[in-house]
């Protein structure tokens, strides 16, 4: 068995040398686009591409190590042609991405991916850009990539397996072990982030991120979603779309002024799981946000206010990018999507501001490291950022220890800033660093429990950050990632479970806002509108969402979920499943906004 785990583990050095390699290439093929990059970024792109690169060779160990386990009566030597006709077809696989990929990327600026099919259909136009020197350059790349890859295999692997002898039959379970251990390099560790594309990015620069990403990954990737980025929702025709769409929008832009400054430092506390459902103003337990409850009335609260899902990851993008998610399809999935999307963050750079992102748990998950990073963040703070003795819940390092660091950078700016900070203690499993105060051992119990202790963070947070000077020249938004199924188990065509709240307060306010309620129904998209209308900017690529301070403008709110969407608006609700294609809830007269709405997303979606 010995030998034939040496044999394993070269093999797994082979491929993660090849792809290493061909790292090296790209850099060098992209050597124009790379010569803003320090040595140092390039390096850690190397070092942080290990993750993509031990990923494909885990599934490639996953099949050596079951074939080695399943022919254990026979030598090694038996085995040779065998595995020399698996890597030549693998090999040619890899070096068929990898080697178009030079290319493809220096025109593009993306890796390739699934999207390159359709140039297939017409080869004679998508070949006519490239010159004849090109192709004949790349030829010899990947002659190089698949003949040299395959002699250095046989050198310094195939080699090994002629000291491999039959192995008794009791040792075939240990190596079947090992063979399914290679689901952790698969996965990309024992965490609860799996491996996507994000995993790899650690870089506020796009292109060092994608020095990091492993082409045949991505690739590989892509066409596991192959097709659901492509569906587009038809329920009229395009005229009747682009009239609806259009009422919707208020045509005069006088929004109510509520700041006192147009240019606030800006602060957006994401409360992880702020369901409605704990607030007490919005018709939720009592007792459970106590803080909240008390700030509520020092600012402007947006009582009608829906998240547009029910994952982070589409809250976040809603946020932060004025832009939904597709009924089984999120954007923030899609890499190449993600850089055609607008950046609340990106306008604040615009105007000179520094911007910071805090996250006490790790951003690799769910390909949030690769949205925050392309959206233009200079800062970004996480675990990493904290003591070991700190990191100490599920999800990273609680809430307290976050608002603390917030607290602190702040009162170290001299410029304006734009901060995010996206909590985590109010997750699954609800352990927060407290003497429980709601008692019980249920769900909900625990989870109003951490949501109690996130709220009391939260005030202690604010009432410090009042003593500070900046406190006149700041707003604070406090909103919902999404809602949450506990406390009523709703369903997730429950409008319940999508109402949220939305916080604005500050000194930045204007003392006769503070107190104030808006009854207009929004959604998360609404948020940038909103405050950049209040800051006097152009807020039109924000194209999903609305100024809800515009008395001409109006009250809408719309989500989807697994594959269903969900309208409401003052005259009633429509929630509409795209299996069965028929209403799980109909209240109110039936209209054609929300076929409009996903029908103009969709529309969008498919042309990013």
């Amino acid at each position: 068995m010995r030998k034939r785990l040496l044999f394993l583990l070269a093999t797994g050095i082979f491929w993660v040398g090849f792809f290493e390699v061909l790292r090296l290439i790209f850099v060098c093929y992209q050597r124009e686009l790379v010569q803003d990059l320090n040595t140092i970024e390039i390096l850690k792109a190397f070092i942080h591409g290990l993750y993509h690169d031990l990923s494909l060779a885990g599934y490639i160990l996953l099949l050596t190590g079951l074939i080695l386990s399943l022919t254990f009566w026979l030598p090694g030597k038996k085995l040779s042609k065998l595995f020399g006709w698996i890597t030549v077809l693998l090999l040619l696989v890899s070096s068929s991405i990898l080697i178009p990929n030079l290319e493809l990327y220096r025109n593009w600026g993306f890796h390739l991916d699934a999207t390159v099919l359709s140039y297939l259909k017409n080869p004679k136009e998508a070949a006519a850009s490239t010159q004849l020197s090109v192709y004949i350059g790349l030829t010899l790349l990947f002659l190089a990539s698949l003949v040299g890859g395959f002699l250095a295999y046989r050198k310094f692997v195939l080699h090994k397996l002629k000291a491999i002898q039959p192995m008794k039959v009791v040792w075939v379970p240990a190596m079947l072990f090992v063979t399914a251990a290679m689901i952790i390099p698969v996965r990309g560790g024992v965490g609860i982030a799996p491996m996507n594309v994000g995993f790899v990015y650690f870089s506020n620069t796009l292109l060092a991120n994608h020095i990091a990403v492993n082409p045949v990954w991505n690739f590989s990737y892509s066409m596991k979603k192959l097709g659901k980025d492509q569906k587009e929702y038809k329920f009229l025709s395009q005229e009747q779309m682009q009239t609806t769409i259009r009422s919707l929008k208020a045509e005069k832009q006088d929004p109510k002024c509520i700041l006192k400054t147009k240019r606030p430092n800006v602060v957006v506390l994401v409360l992880e799981s702020f369901t409605s459902k704990v607030i007490e103003q919005l018709g939720g337990e009592k007792g459970v946000t106590p803080n909240f409850a008390r700030l509520s009335k020092e600012g402007v609260l947006f009582n009608n206010f829906y998240a547009i899902g029910d994952r982070s990851k589409i809250g976040l993008v809603g946020l932060l990018s004025g832009y939904p998610s597709l009924p089984q399809r999120s954007v923030i999935s899609y890499a190449r999507k993600t850089q055609k999307i607008p950046s609340l963050c990106g306008r604040f750079t615009e105007l000179g501001y520094s911007s910071t992102y805090y996250y006490g748990g790790d951003l690799r998950f769910a390909s949030m490291n690769s949205y925050i990073s392309t959206m233009g963040f200079q800062n970004i703070v996480t675990y990493e950022n904290f003591p070991d003795e700190l990191n100490v819940s599920k999800w990273g390092v609680n809430d307290e220890f976050v608002f603390d660091a917030l607290l602190e950078d702040i009162r170290k700016e001299e410029d304006s800033f734009f901060k995010v900070f996206f909590t985590l203690s109010s997750h699954e499993p609800f352990e927060v660093p407290m003497e429980t105060v709601i008692q019980g051992k249920s769900e909900d119990a625990r989870f109003m429990n951490s949501v109690y202790y996130t709220d009391k963070c939260l005030g202690n947070f604010i009432e410090k950050l009042k003593q500070d000077q900046c406190w006149e020249n700041t707003l604070l938004i406090l909103v919902a990632d999404h809602g949450v199924r506990y406390i009523g188990c709703s369903q997730p065509h429950d409008l319940i479970k999508y109402h949220i709240p939305m916080l604005w307060l500050g000194g930045a306010l204007e003392e006769e806002a503070k107190g104030t309620l808006v009854d207009k129904i929004g959604c998360q998209p609404d948020m940038s509108n909103t405050l950049l209308a209040q800051m006097e900017l152009d807020n039109q690529e924000f194209i999903f969402g609305k100024d809800l301070l515009n008395d001409e403008q109006k009250g809408y709110a719309f989500f989807d979920f697994n594959n269903g969407f969900g309208y409401v608006d003052e005259n009633g609700a429509s929630v509409y499943d795209l299996n069965s294609n028929d209403f799980l809830v109909k209240e109110g007269a039936e209209n054609q906004n929300w076929k409009a709405i996903l029908q103009f997303l969709s529309k969008d979606f498919k042309e990013r």
